[in-house]
């Protein structure tokens, strides 16, 4: 055993006043303690024998020669190497009061194997207390508590104390204190006040990275889960008996377990492959040893090859305390240039440092100051809650940044389709000005030259006149038909006003020309709405199929047409006071074939057109297209 004679002195000042406040302190730096009316709590310094053979029974142990052998302790810090012996601690407690006094020893850790604790009082009495450690973890005395505790009951005068204790696996670490029932009542529940906050927040990121997971089915996730519940395993274990699962690994295996899941959890997050391969290469090699070793470790213990084990559990302490100086190492060294060795550097450092401490304690290096136990806890919470904050800042991040490249794929896309457009529109442009220049062009000369023949030979050849006449008027319709191709085919921002304009020249030249009185009843003033090609073509061309029917059959002498548009639809409406119809019967027969192409020059722009007529009664055309707002 190694107990440390020296230690920096400003350091153990500072942990002993600053994370050990003892109030009403009497000890000495001895094995002999002293209890007075304002003793509160006093650390227990004793006098230490190792047994390395476990052989000493109490009855020898109080003998005078083994009594001489006994070692003072420097410090009330325990920590006892991974040797396979017994220690036998001894110490003695003056009651300077006159009435009995009733105090609570405290040990403050679970993770060993025995302790077995006697008091010789002044009338000569031995009283042996029951037995405390490992094998009786799950006592619901011990449920929700960092260690084991005892009342002892001091009567006036010297008591002497005698303990046994042992671990066969790993190092042992033991602070005993006596405290009054209050004291330790208090001390008691801060204990479980920074459990139960270490449970919850623990709880609270499972469900957290169980919920990630299922969102983004990344893997990261995953592994941050099982980190978690391992170092729920892990602490569960040494403060309380509430969540025994694995009893074996949770005391012997789980740190090695919880370094496994970590550093997968970390080569992931940080992306270690990218910073350092060599060392990622490595890093995957030893997580893998430490997931072998887990199973490795708990089976030597269950057959109880001790020897083995303290080979294996010293290289292992050695091992995690490299692995975890050069994750720090890792995530400082890219603090600056790597937003995850950040976050990283943040949560872990911590941690890491409190771990350090821990190692250097199970190795044997520095004593075992109480802070330590509370401080990985700490860390752990600190950790938590760092990386629960940084996922919702990392997926807000990662939403906004998908938020502005969706905006900017969207711009993309529109510009595309415009510049698609405007190569189309130059295409149709190019076609309509063909088809003006020379189709037109050459129909409008078909026309002069019919018109002008008639007038020549009309008189003199009578059979050619209805001829030339013919010509001339299929001419001219396809010298309309082709102006009206070309005005549908130009984009024109202001679609409706431009059209409303041409229905009304149309319909005054036509009605005009057979004598029809009419009525128009369109707005000045009509939005602006962005119609496709087809669109324009059908609405325009219905309307001047309606009022060609109206004026080649329905001897009408009265015309009204009305076109509005809001903000849900194109409404268009020709009515006439003309003989009517049998529409039914003319749609059955096949005569009507205008209407049926009226119809479905509606459908194909997704338009709904209805037309009412009755023999006698006149017709009603009308129309509606619906629009997007």
């Amino acid at each position: 055993m190694r107990i440390f004679p020296s230690f920096n002195l400003f350091f153990g000042v500072l942990f002993f006043y600053v994370f050990v406040p003892f109030s009403g302190l009497h000890a000495q730096n001895a094995a002999t303690l002293k209890i007075q009316q304002t003793t509160v709590s006093v650390p227990v310094t004793p006098m230490l024998l190792r047994d390395s053979a476990h052989l000493f029974t109490i009855e020898q142990i109080r003998t005078p020669d083994l009594q001489k052998q006994f070692v003072q302790s420097e410090t009330p810090y325990l920590s006892f190497g991974p040797e396979l012996s017994a220690w036998w601690l001894h110490f003695k407690v003056i009651n300077e009061l006159k009435t009995p006094k009733t105090l609570v020893l405290w040990l403050n850790r679970k993770n060993f194997d025995v302790f077995q604790l006697w008091q010789l009082r002044p009338d000569s009495t031995l009283i042996p207390f029951a037995e405390v450690g490992a094998k009786h973890y799950d006592d619901p005395k011990f449920a929700l508590t960092t260690g084991y505790y005892m009342a002892v009951t001091l009567m006036p005068g010297e008591n002497t104390f005698w303990a046994r204790a042992a671990n066969d696996v790993g190092a042992m670490h033991l602070n005993l204190s006596f405290h009054t029932p209050d004291d330790f009542g208090i001390m008691s529940r801060k204990s479980m006040l920074l459990f139960g906050l270490f449970l919850g927040v623990m709880l609270v990121s499972l469900v957290f990275a169980g919920q990630l997971y299922v969102m983004y089915k990344d893997k990261m996730y995953l592994l941050y889960f099982a980190y978690v519940l391992v170092v729920l395993m892990r602490e569960a274990y040494n403060h309380s008996a509430v969540v025994s699962l694995f009893p074996v690994m949770q005391r012997h295996s789980i740190s090695f377990l919880m370094v496994a899941t970590y550093g997968m959890f970390y080569r992931y997050f940080i992306r270690l492959w990218e910073i350092n391969s060599i060392l990622d290469r490595i890093t995957k090699w030893y997580l893998a040893g430490m997931f072998i070793l887990v199973g490795i470790f708990t089976i030597l213990v269950s057959y109880e090859q001790g020897p083995i084990l303290k080979l294996v559990f010293t290289a292992v302490m050695i091992s995690i305390l490299v692995i975890t100086a050069l994750s720090a190492w890792v995530v400082i060294s890219n603090f600056r240039k790597n937003i995850r060795a950040r976050v990283v550097a943040i949560a872990f450092v911590p941690l890491a440092a409190a771990f350090i401490l821990n190692l250097l304690r199970n190795i044997n290096v520095i004593p075992n100051f109480p802070f330590i136990q509370s401080a990985v806890m700490w860390g752990f919470i600190i950790e938590v809650l760092i990386f629960t904050v940084a996922f919702i800042k990392w997926h807000a991040a990662i939403e906004s940044d998908r938020n502005v490249l969706q905006a900017k794929l969207n711009l993309e896309e529109k510009e595309k389709t415009i510049a698609i457009q405007a190569a189309e529109q130059r295409v149709k442009d190019r076609i309509a000005r063909d088809l003006h220049d020379d189709i037109a062009a050459s129909m409008s000369g078909i026309r002069i030259l019919s018109k002008v023949a008639h007038q020549q030979f009309a008189e003199k050849i009578p059979e050619a006149g209805p001829l030339l006449e013919q010509i001339n008027k299929s001419a001219q319709s396809t010298v309309e038909s082709i102006s009206d191709l070309i005005w549908s085919v130009k984009p024109h921002p202001d679609f409706l006003n431009d059209m409303a304009d041409r229905l009304r020249e149309y319909a005054g030249k036509v009605l005009e020309a057979q004598d029809i009185a009419y009525q128009i009843n369109i707005p000045r003033s009509l939005p602006i709405l962005d119609l496709d090609i087809e669109a324009r073509r059908n609405v325009y061309l219905l309307f001047k199929e309606a009022i060609n029917n109206a004026v080649k059959h329905s001897k009408c002498t009265q015309l009204d047409i009305q076109l509005s548009v809001d903000k849900k639809q194109i409404s268009m409406l020709v009515k006439d006071n003309g003989v009517g119809f049998d529409y039914k019967s003319k749609l059955e027969t096949g005569v009507g074939l205008g209407l049926n192409n009226m119809s479905k020059r509606a459908r194909d722009i997704g338009g709904d057109l209805k037309i009412a007529s009755e023999p006698g009664k006149g017709t009603v055309v009308s129309f509606t297209l619906p629009v997007a707002g």
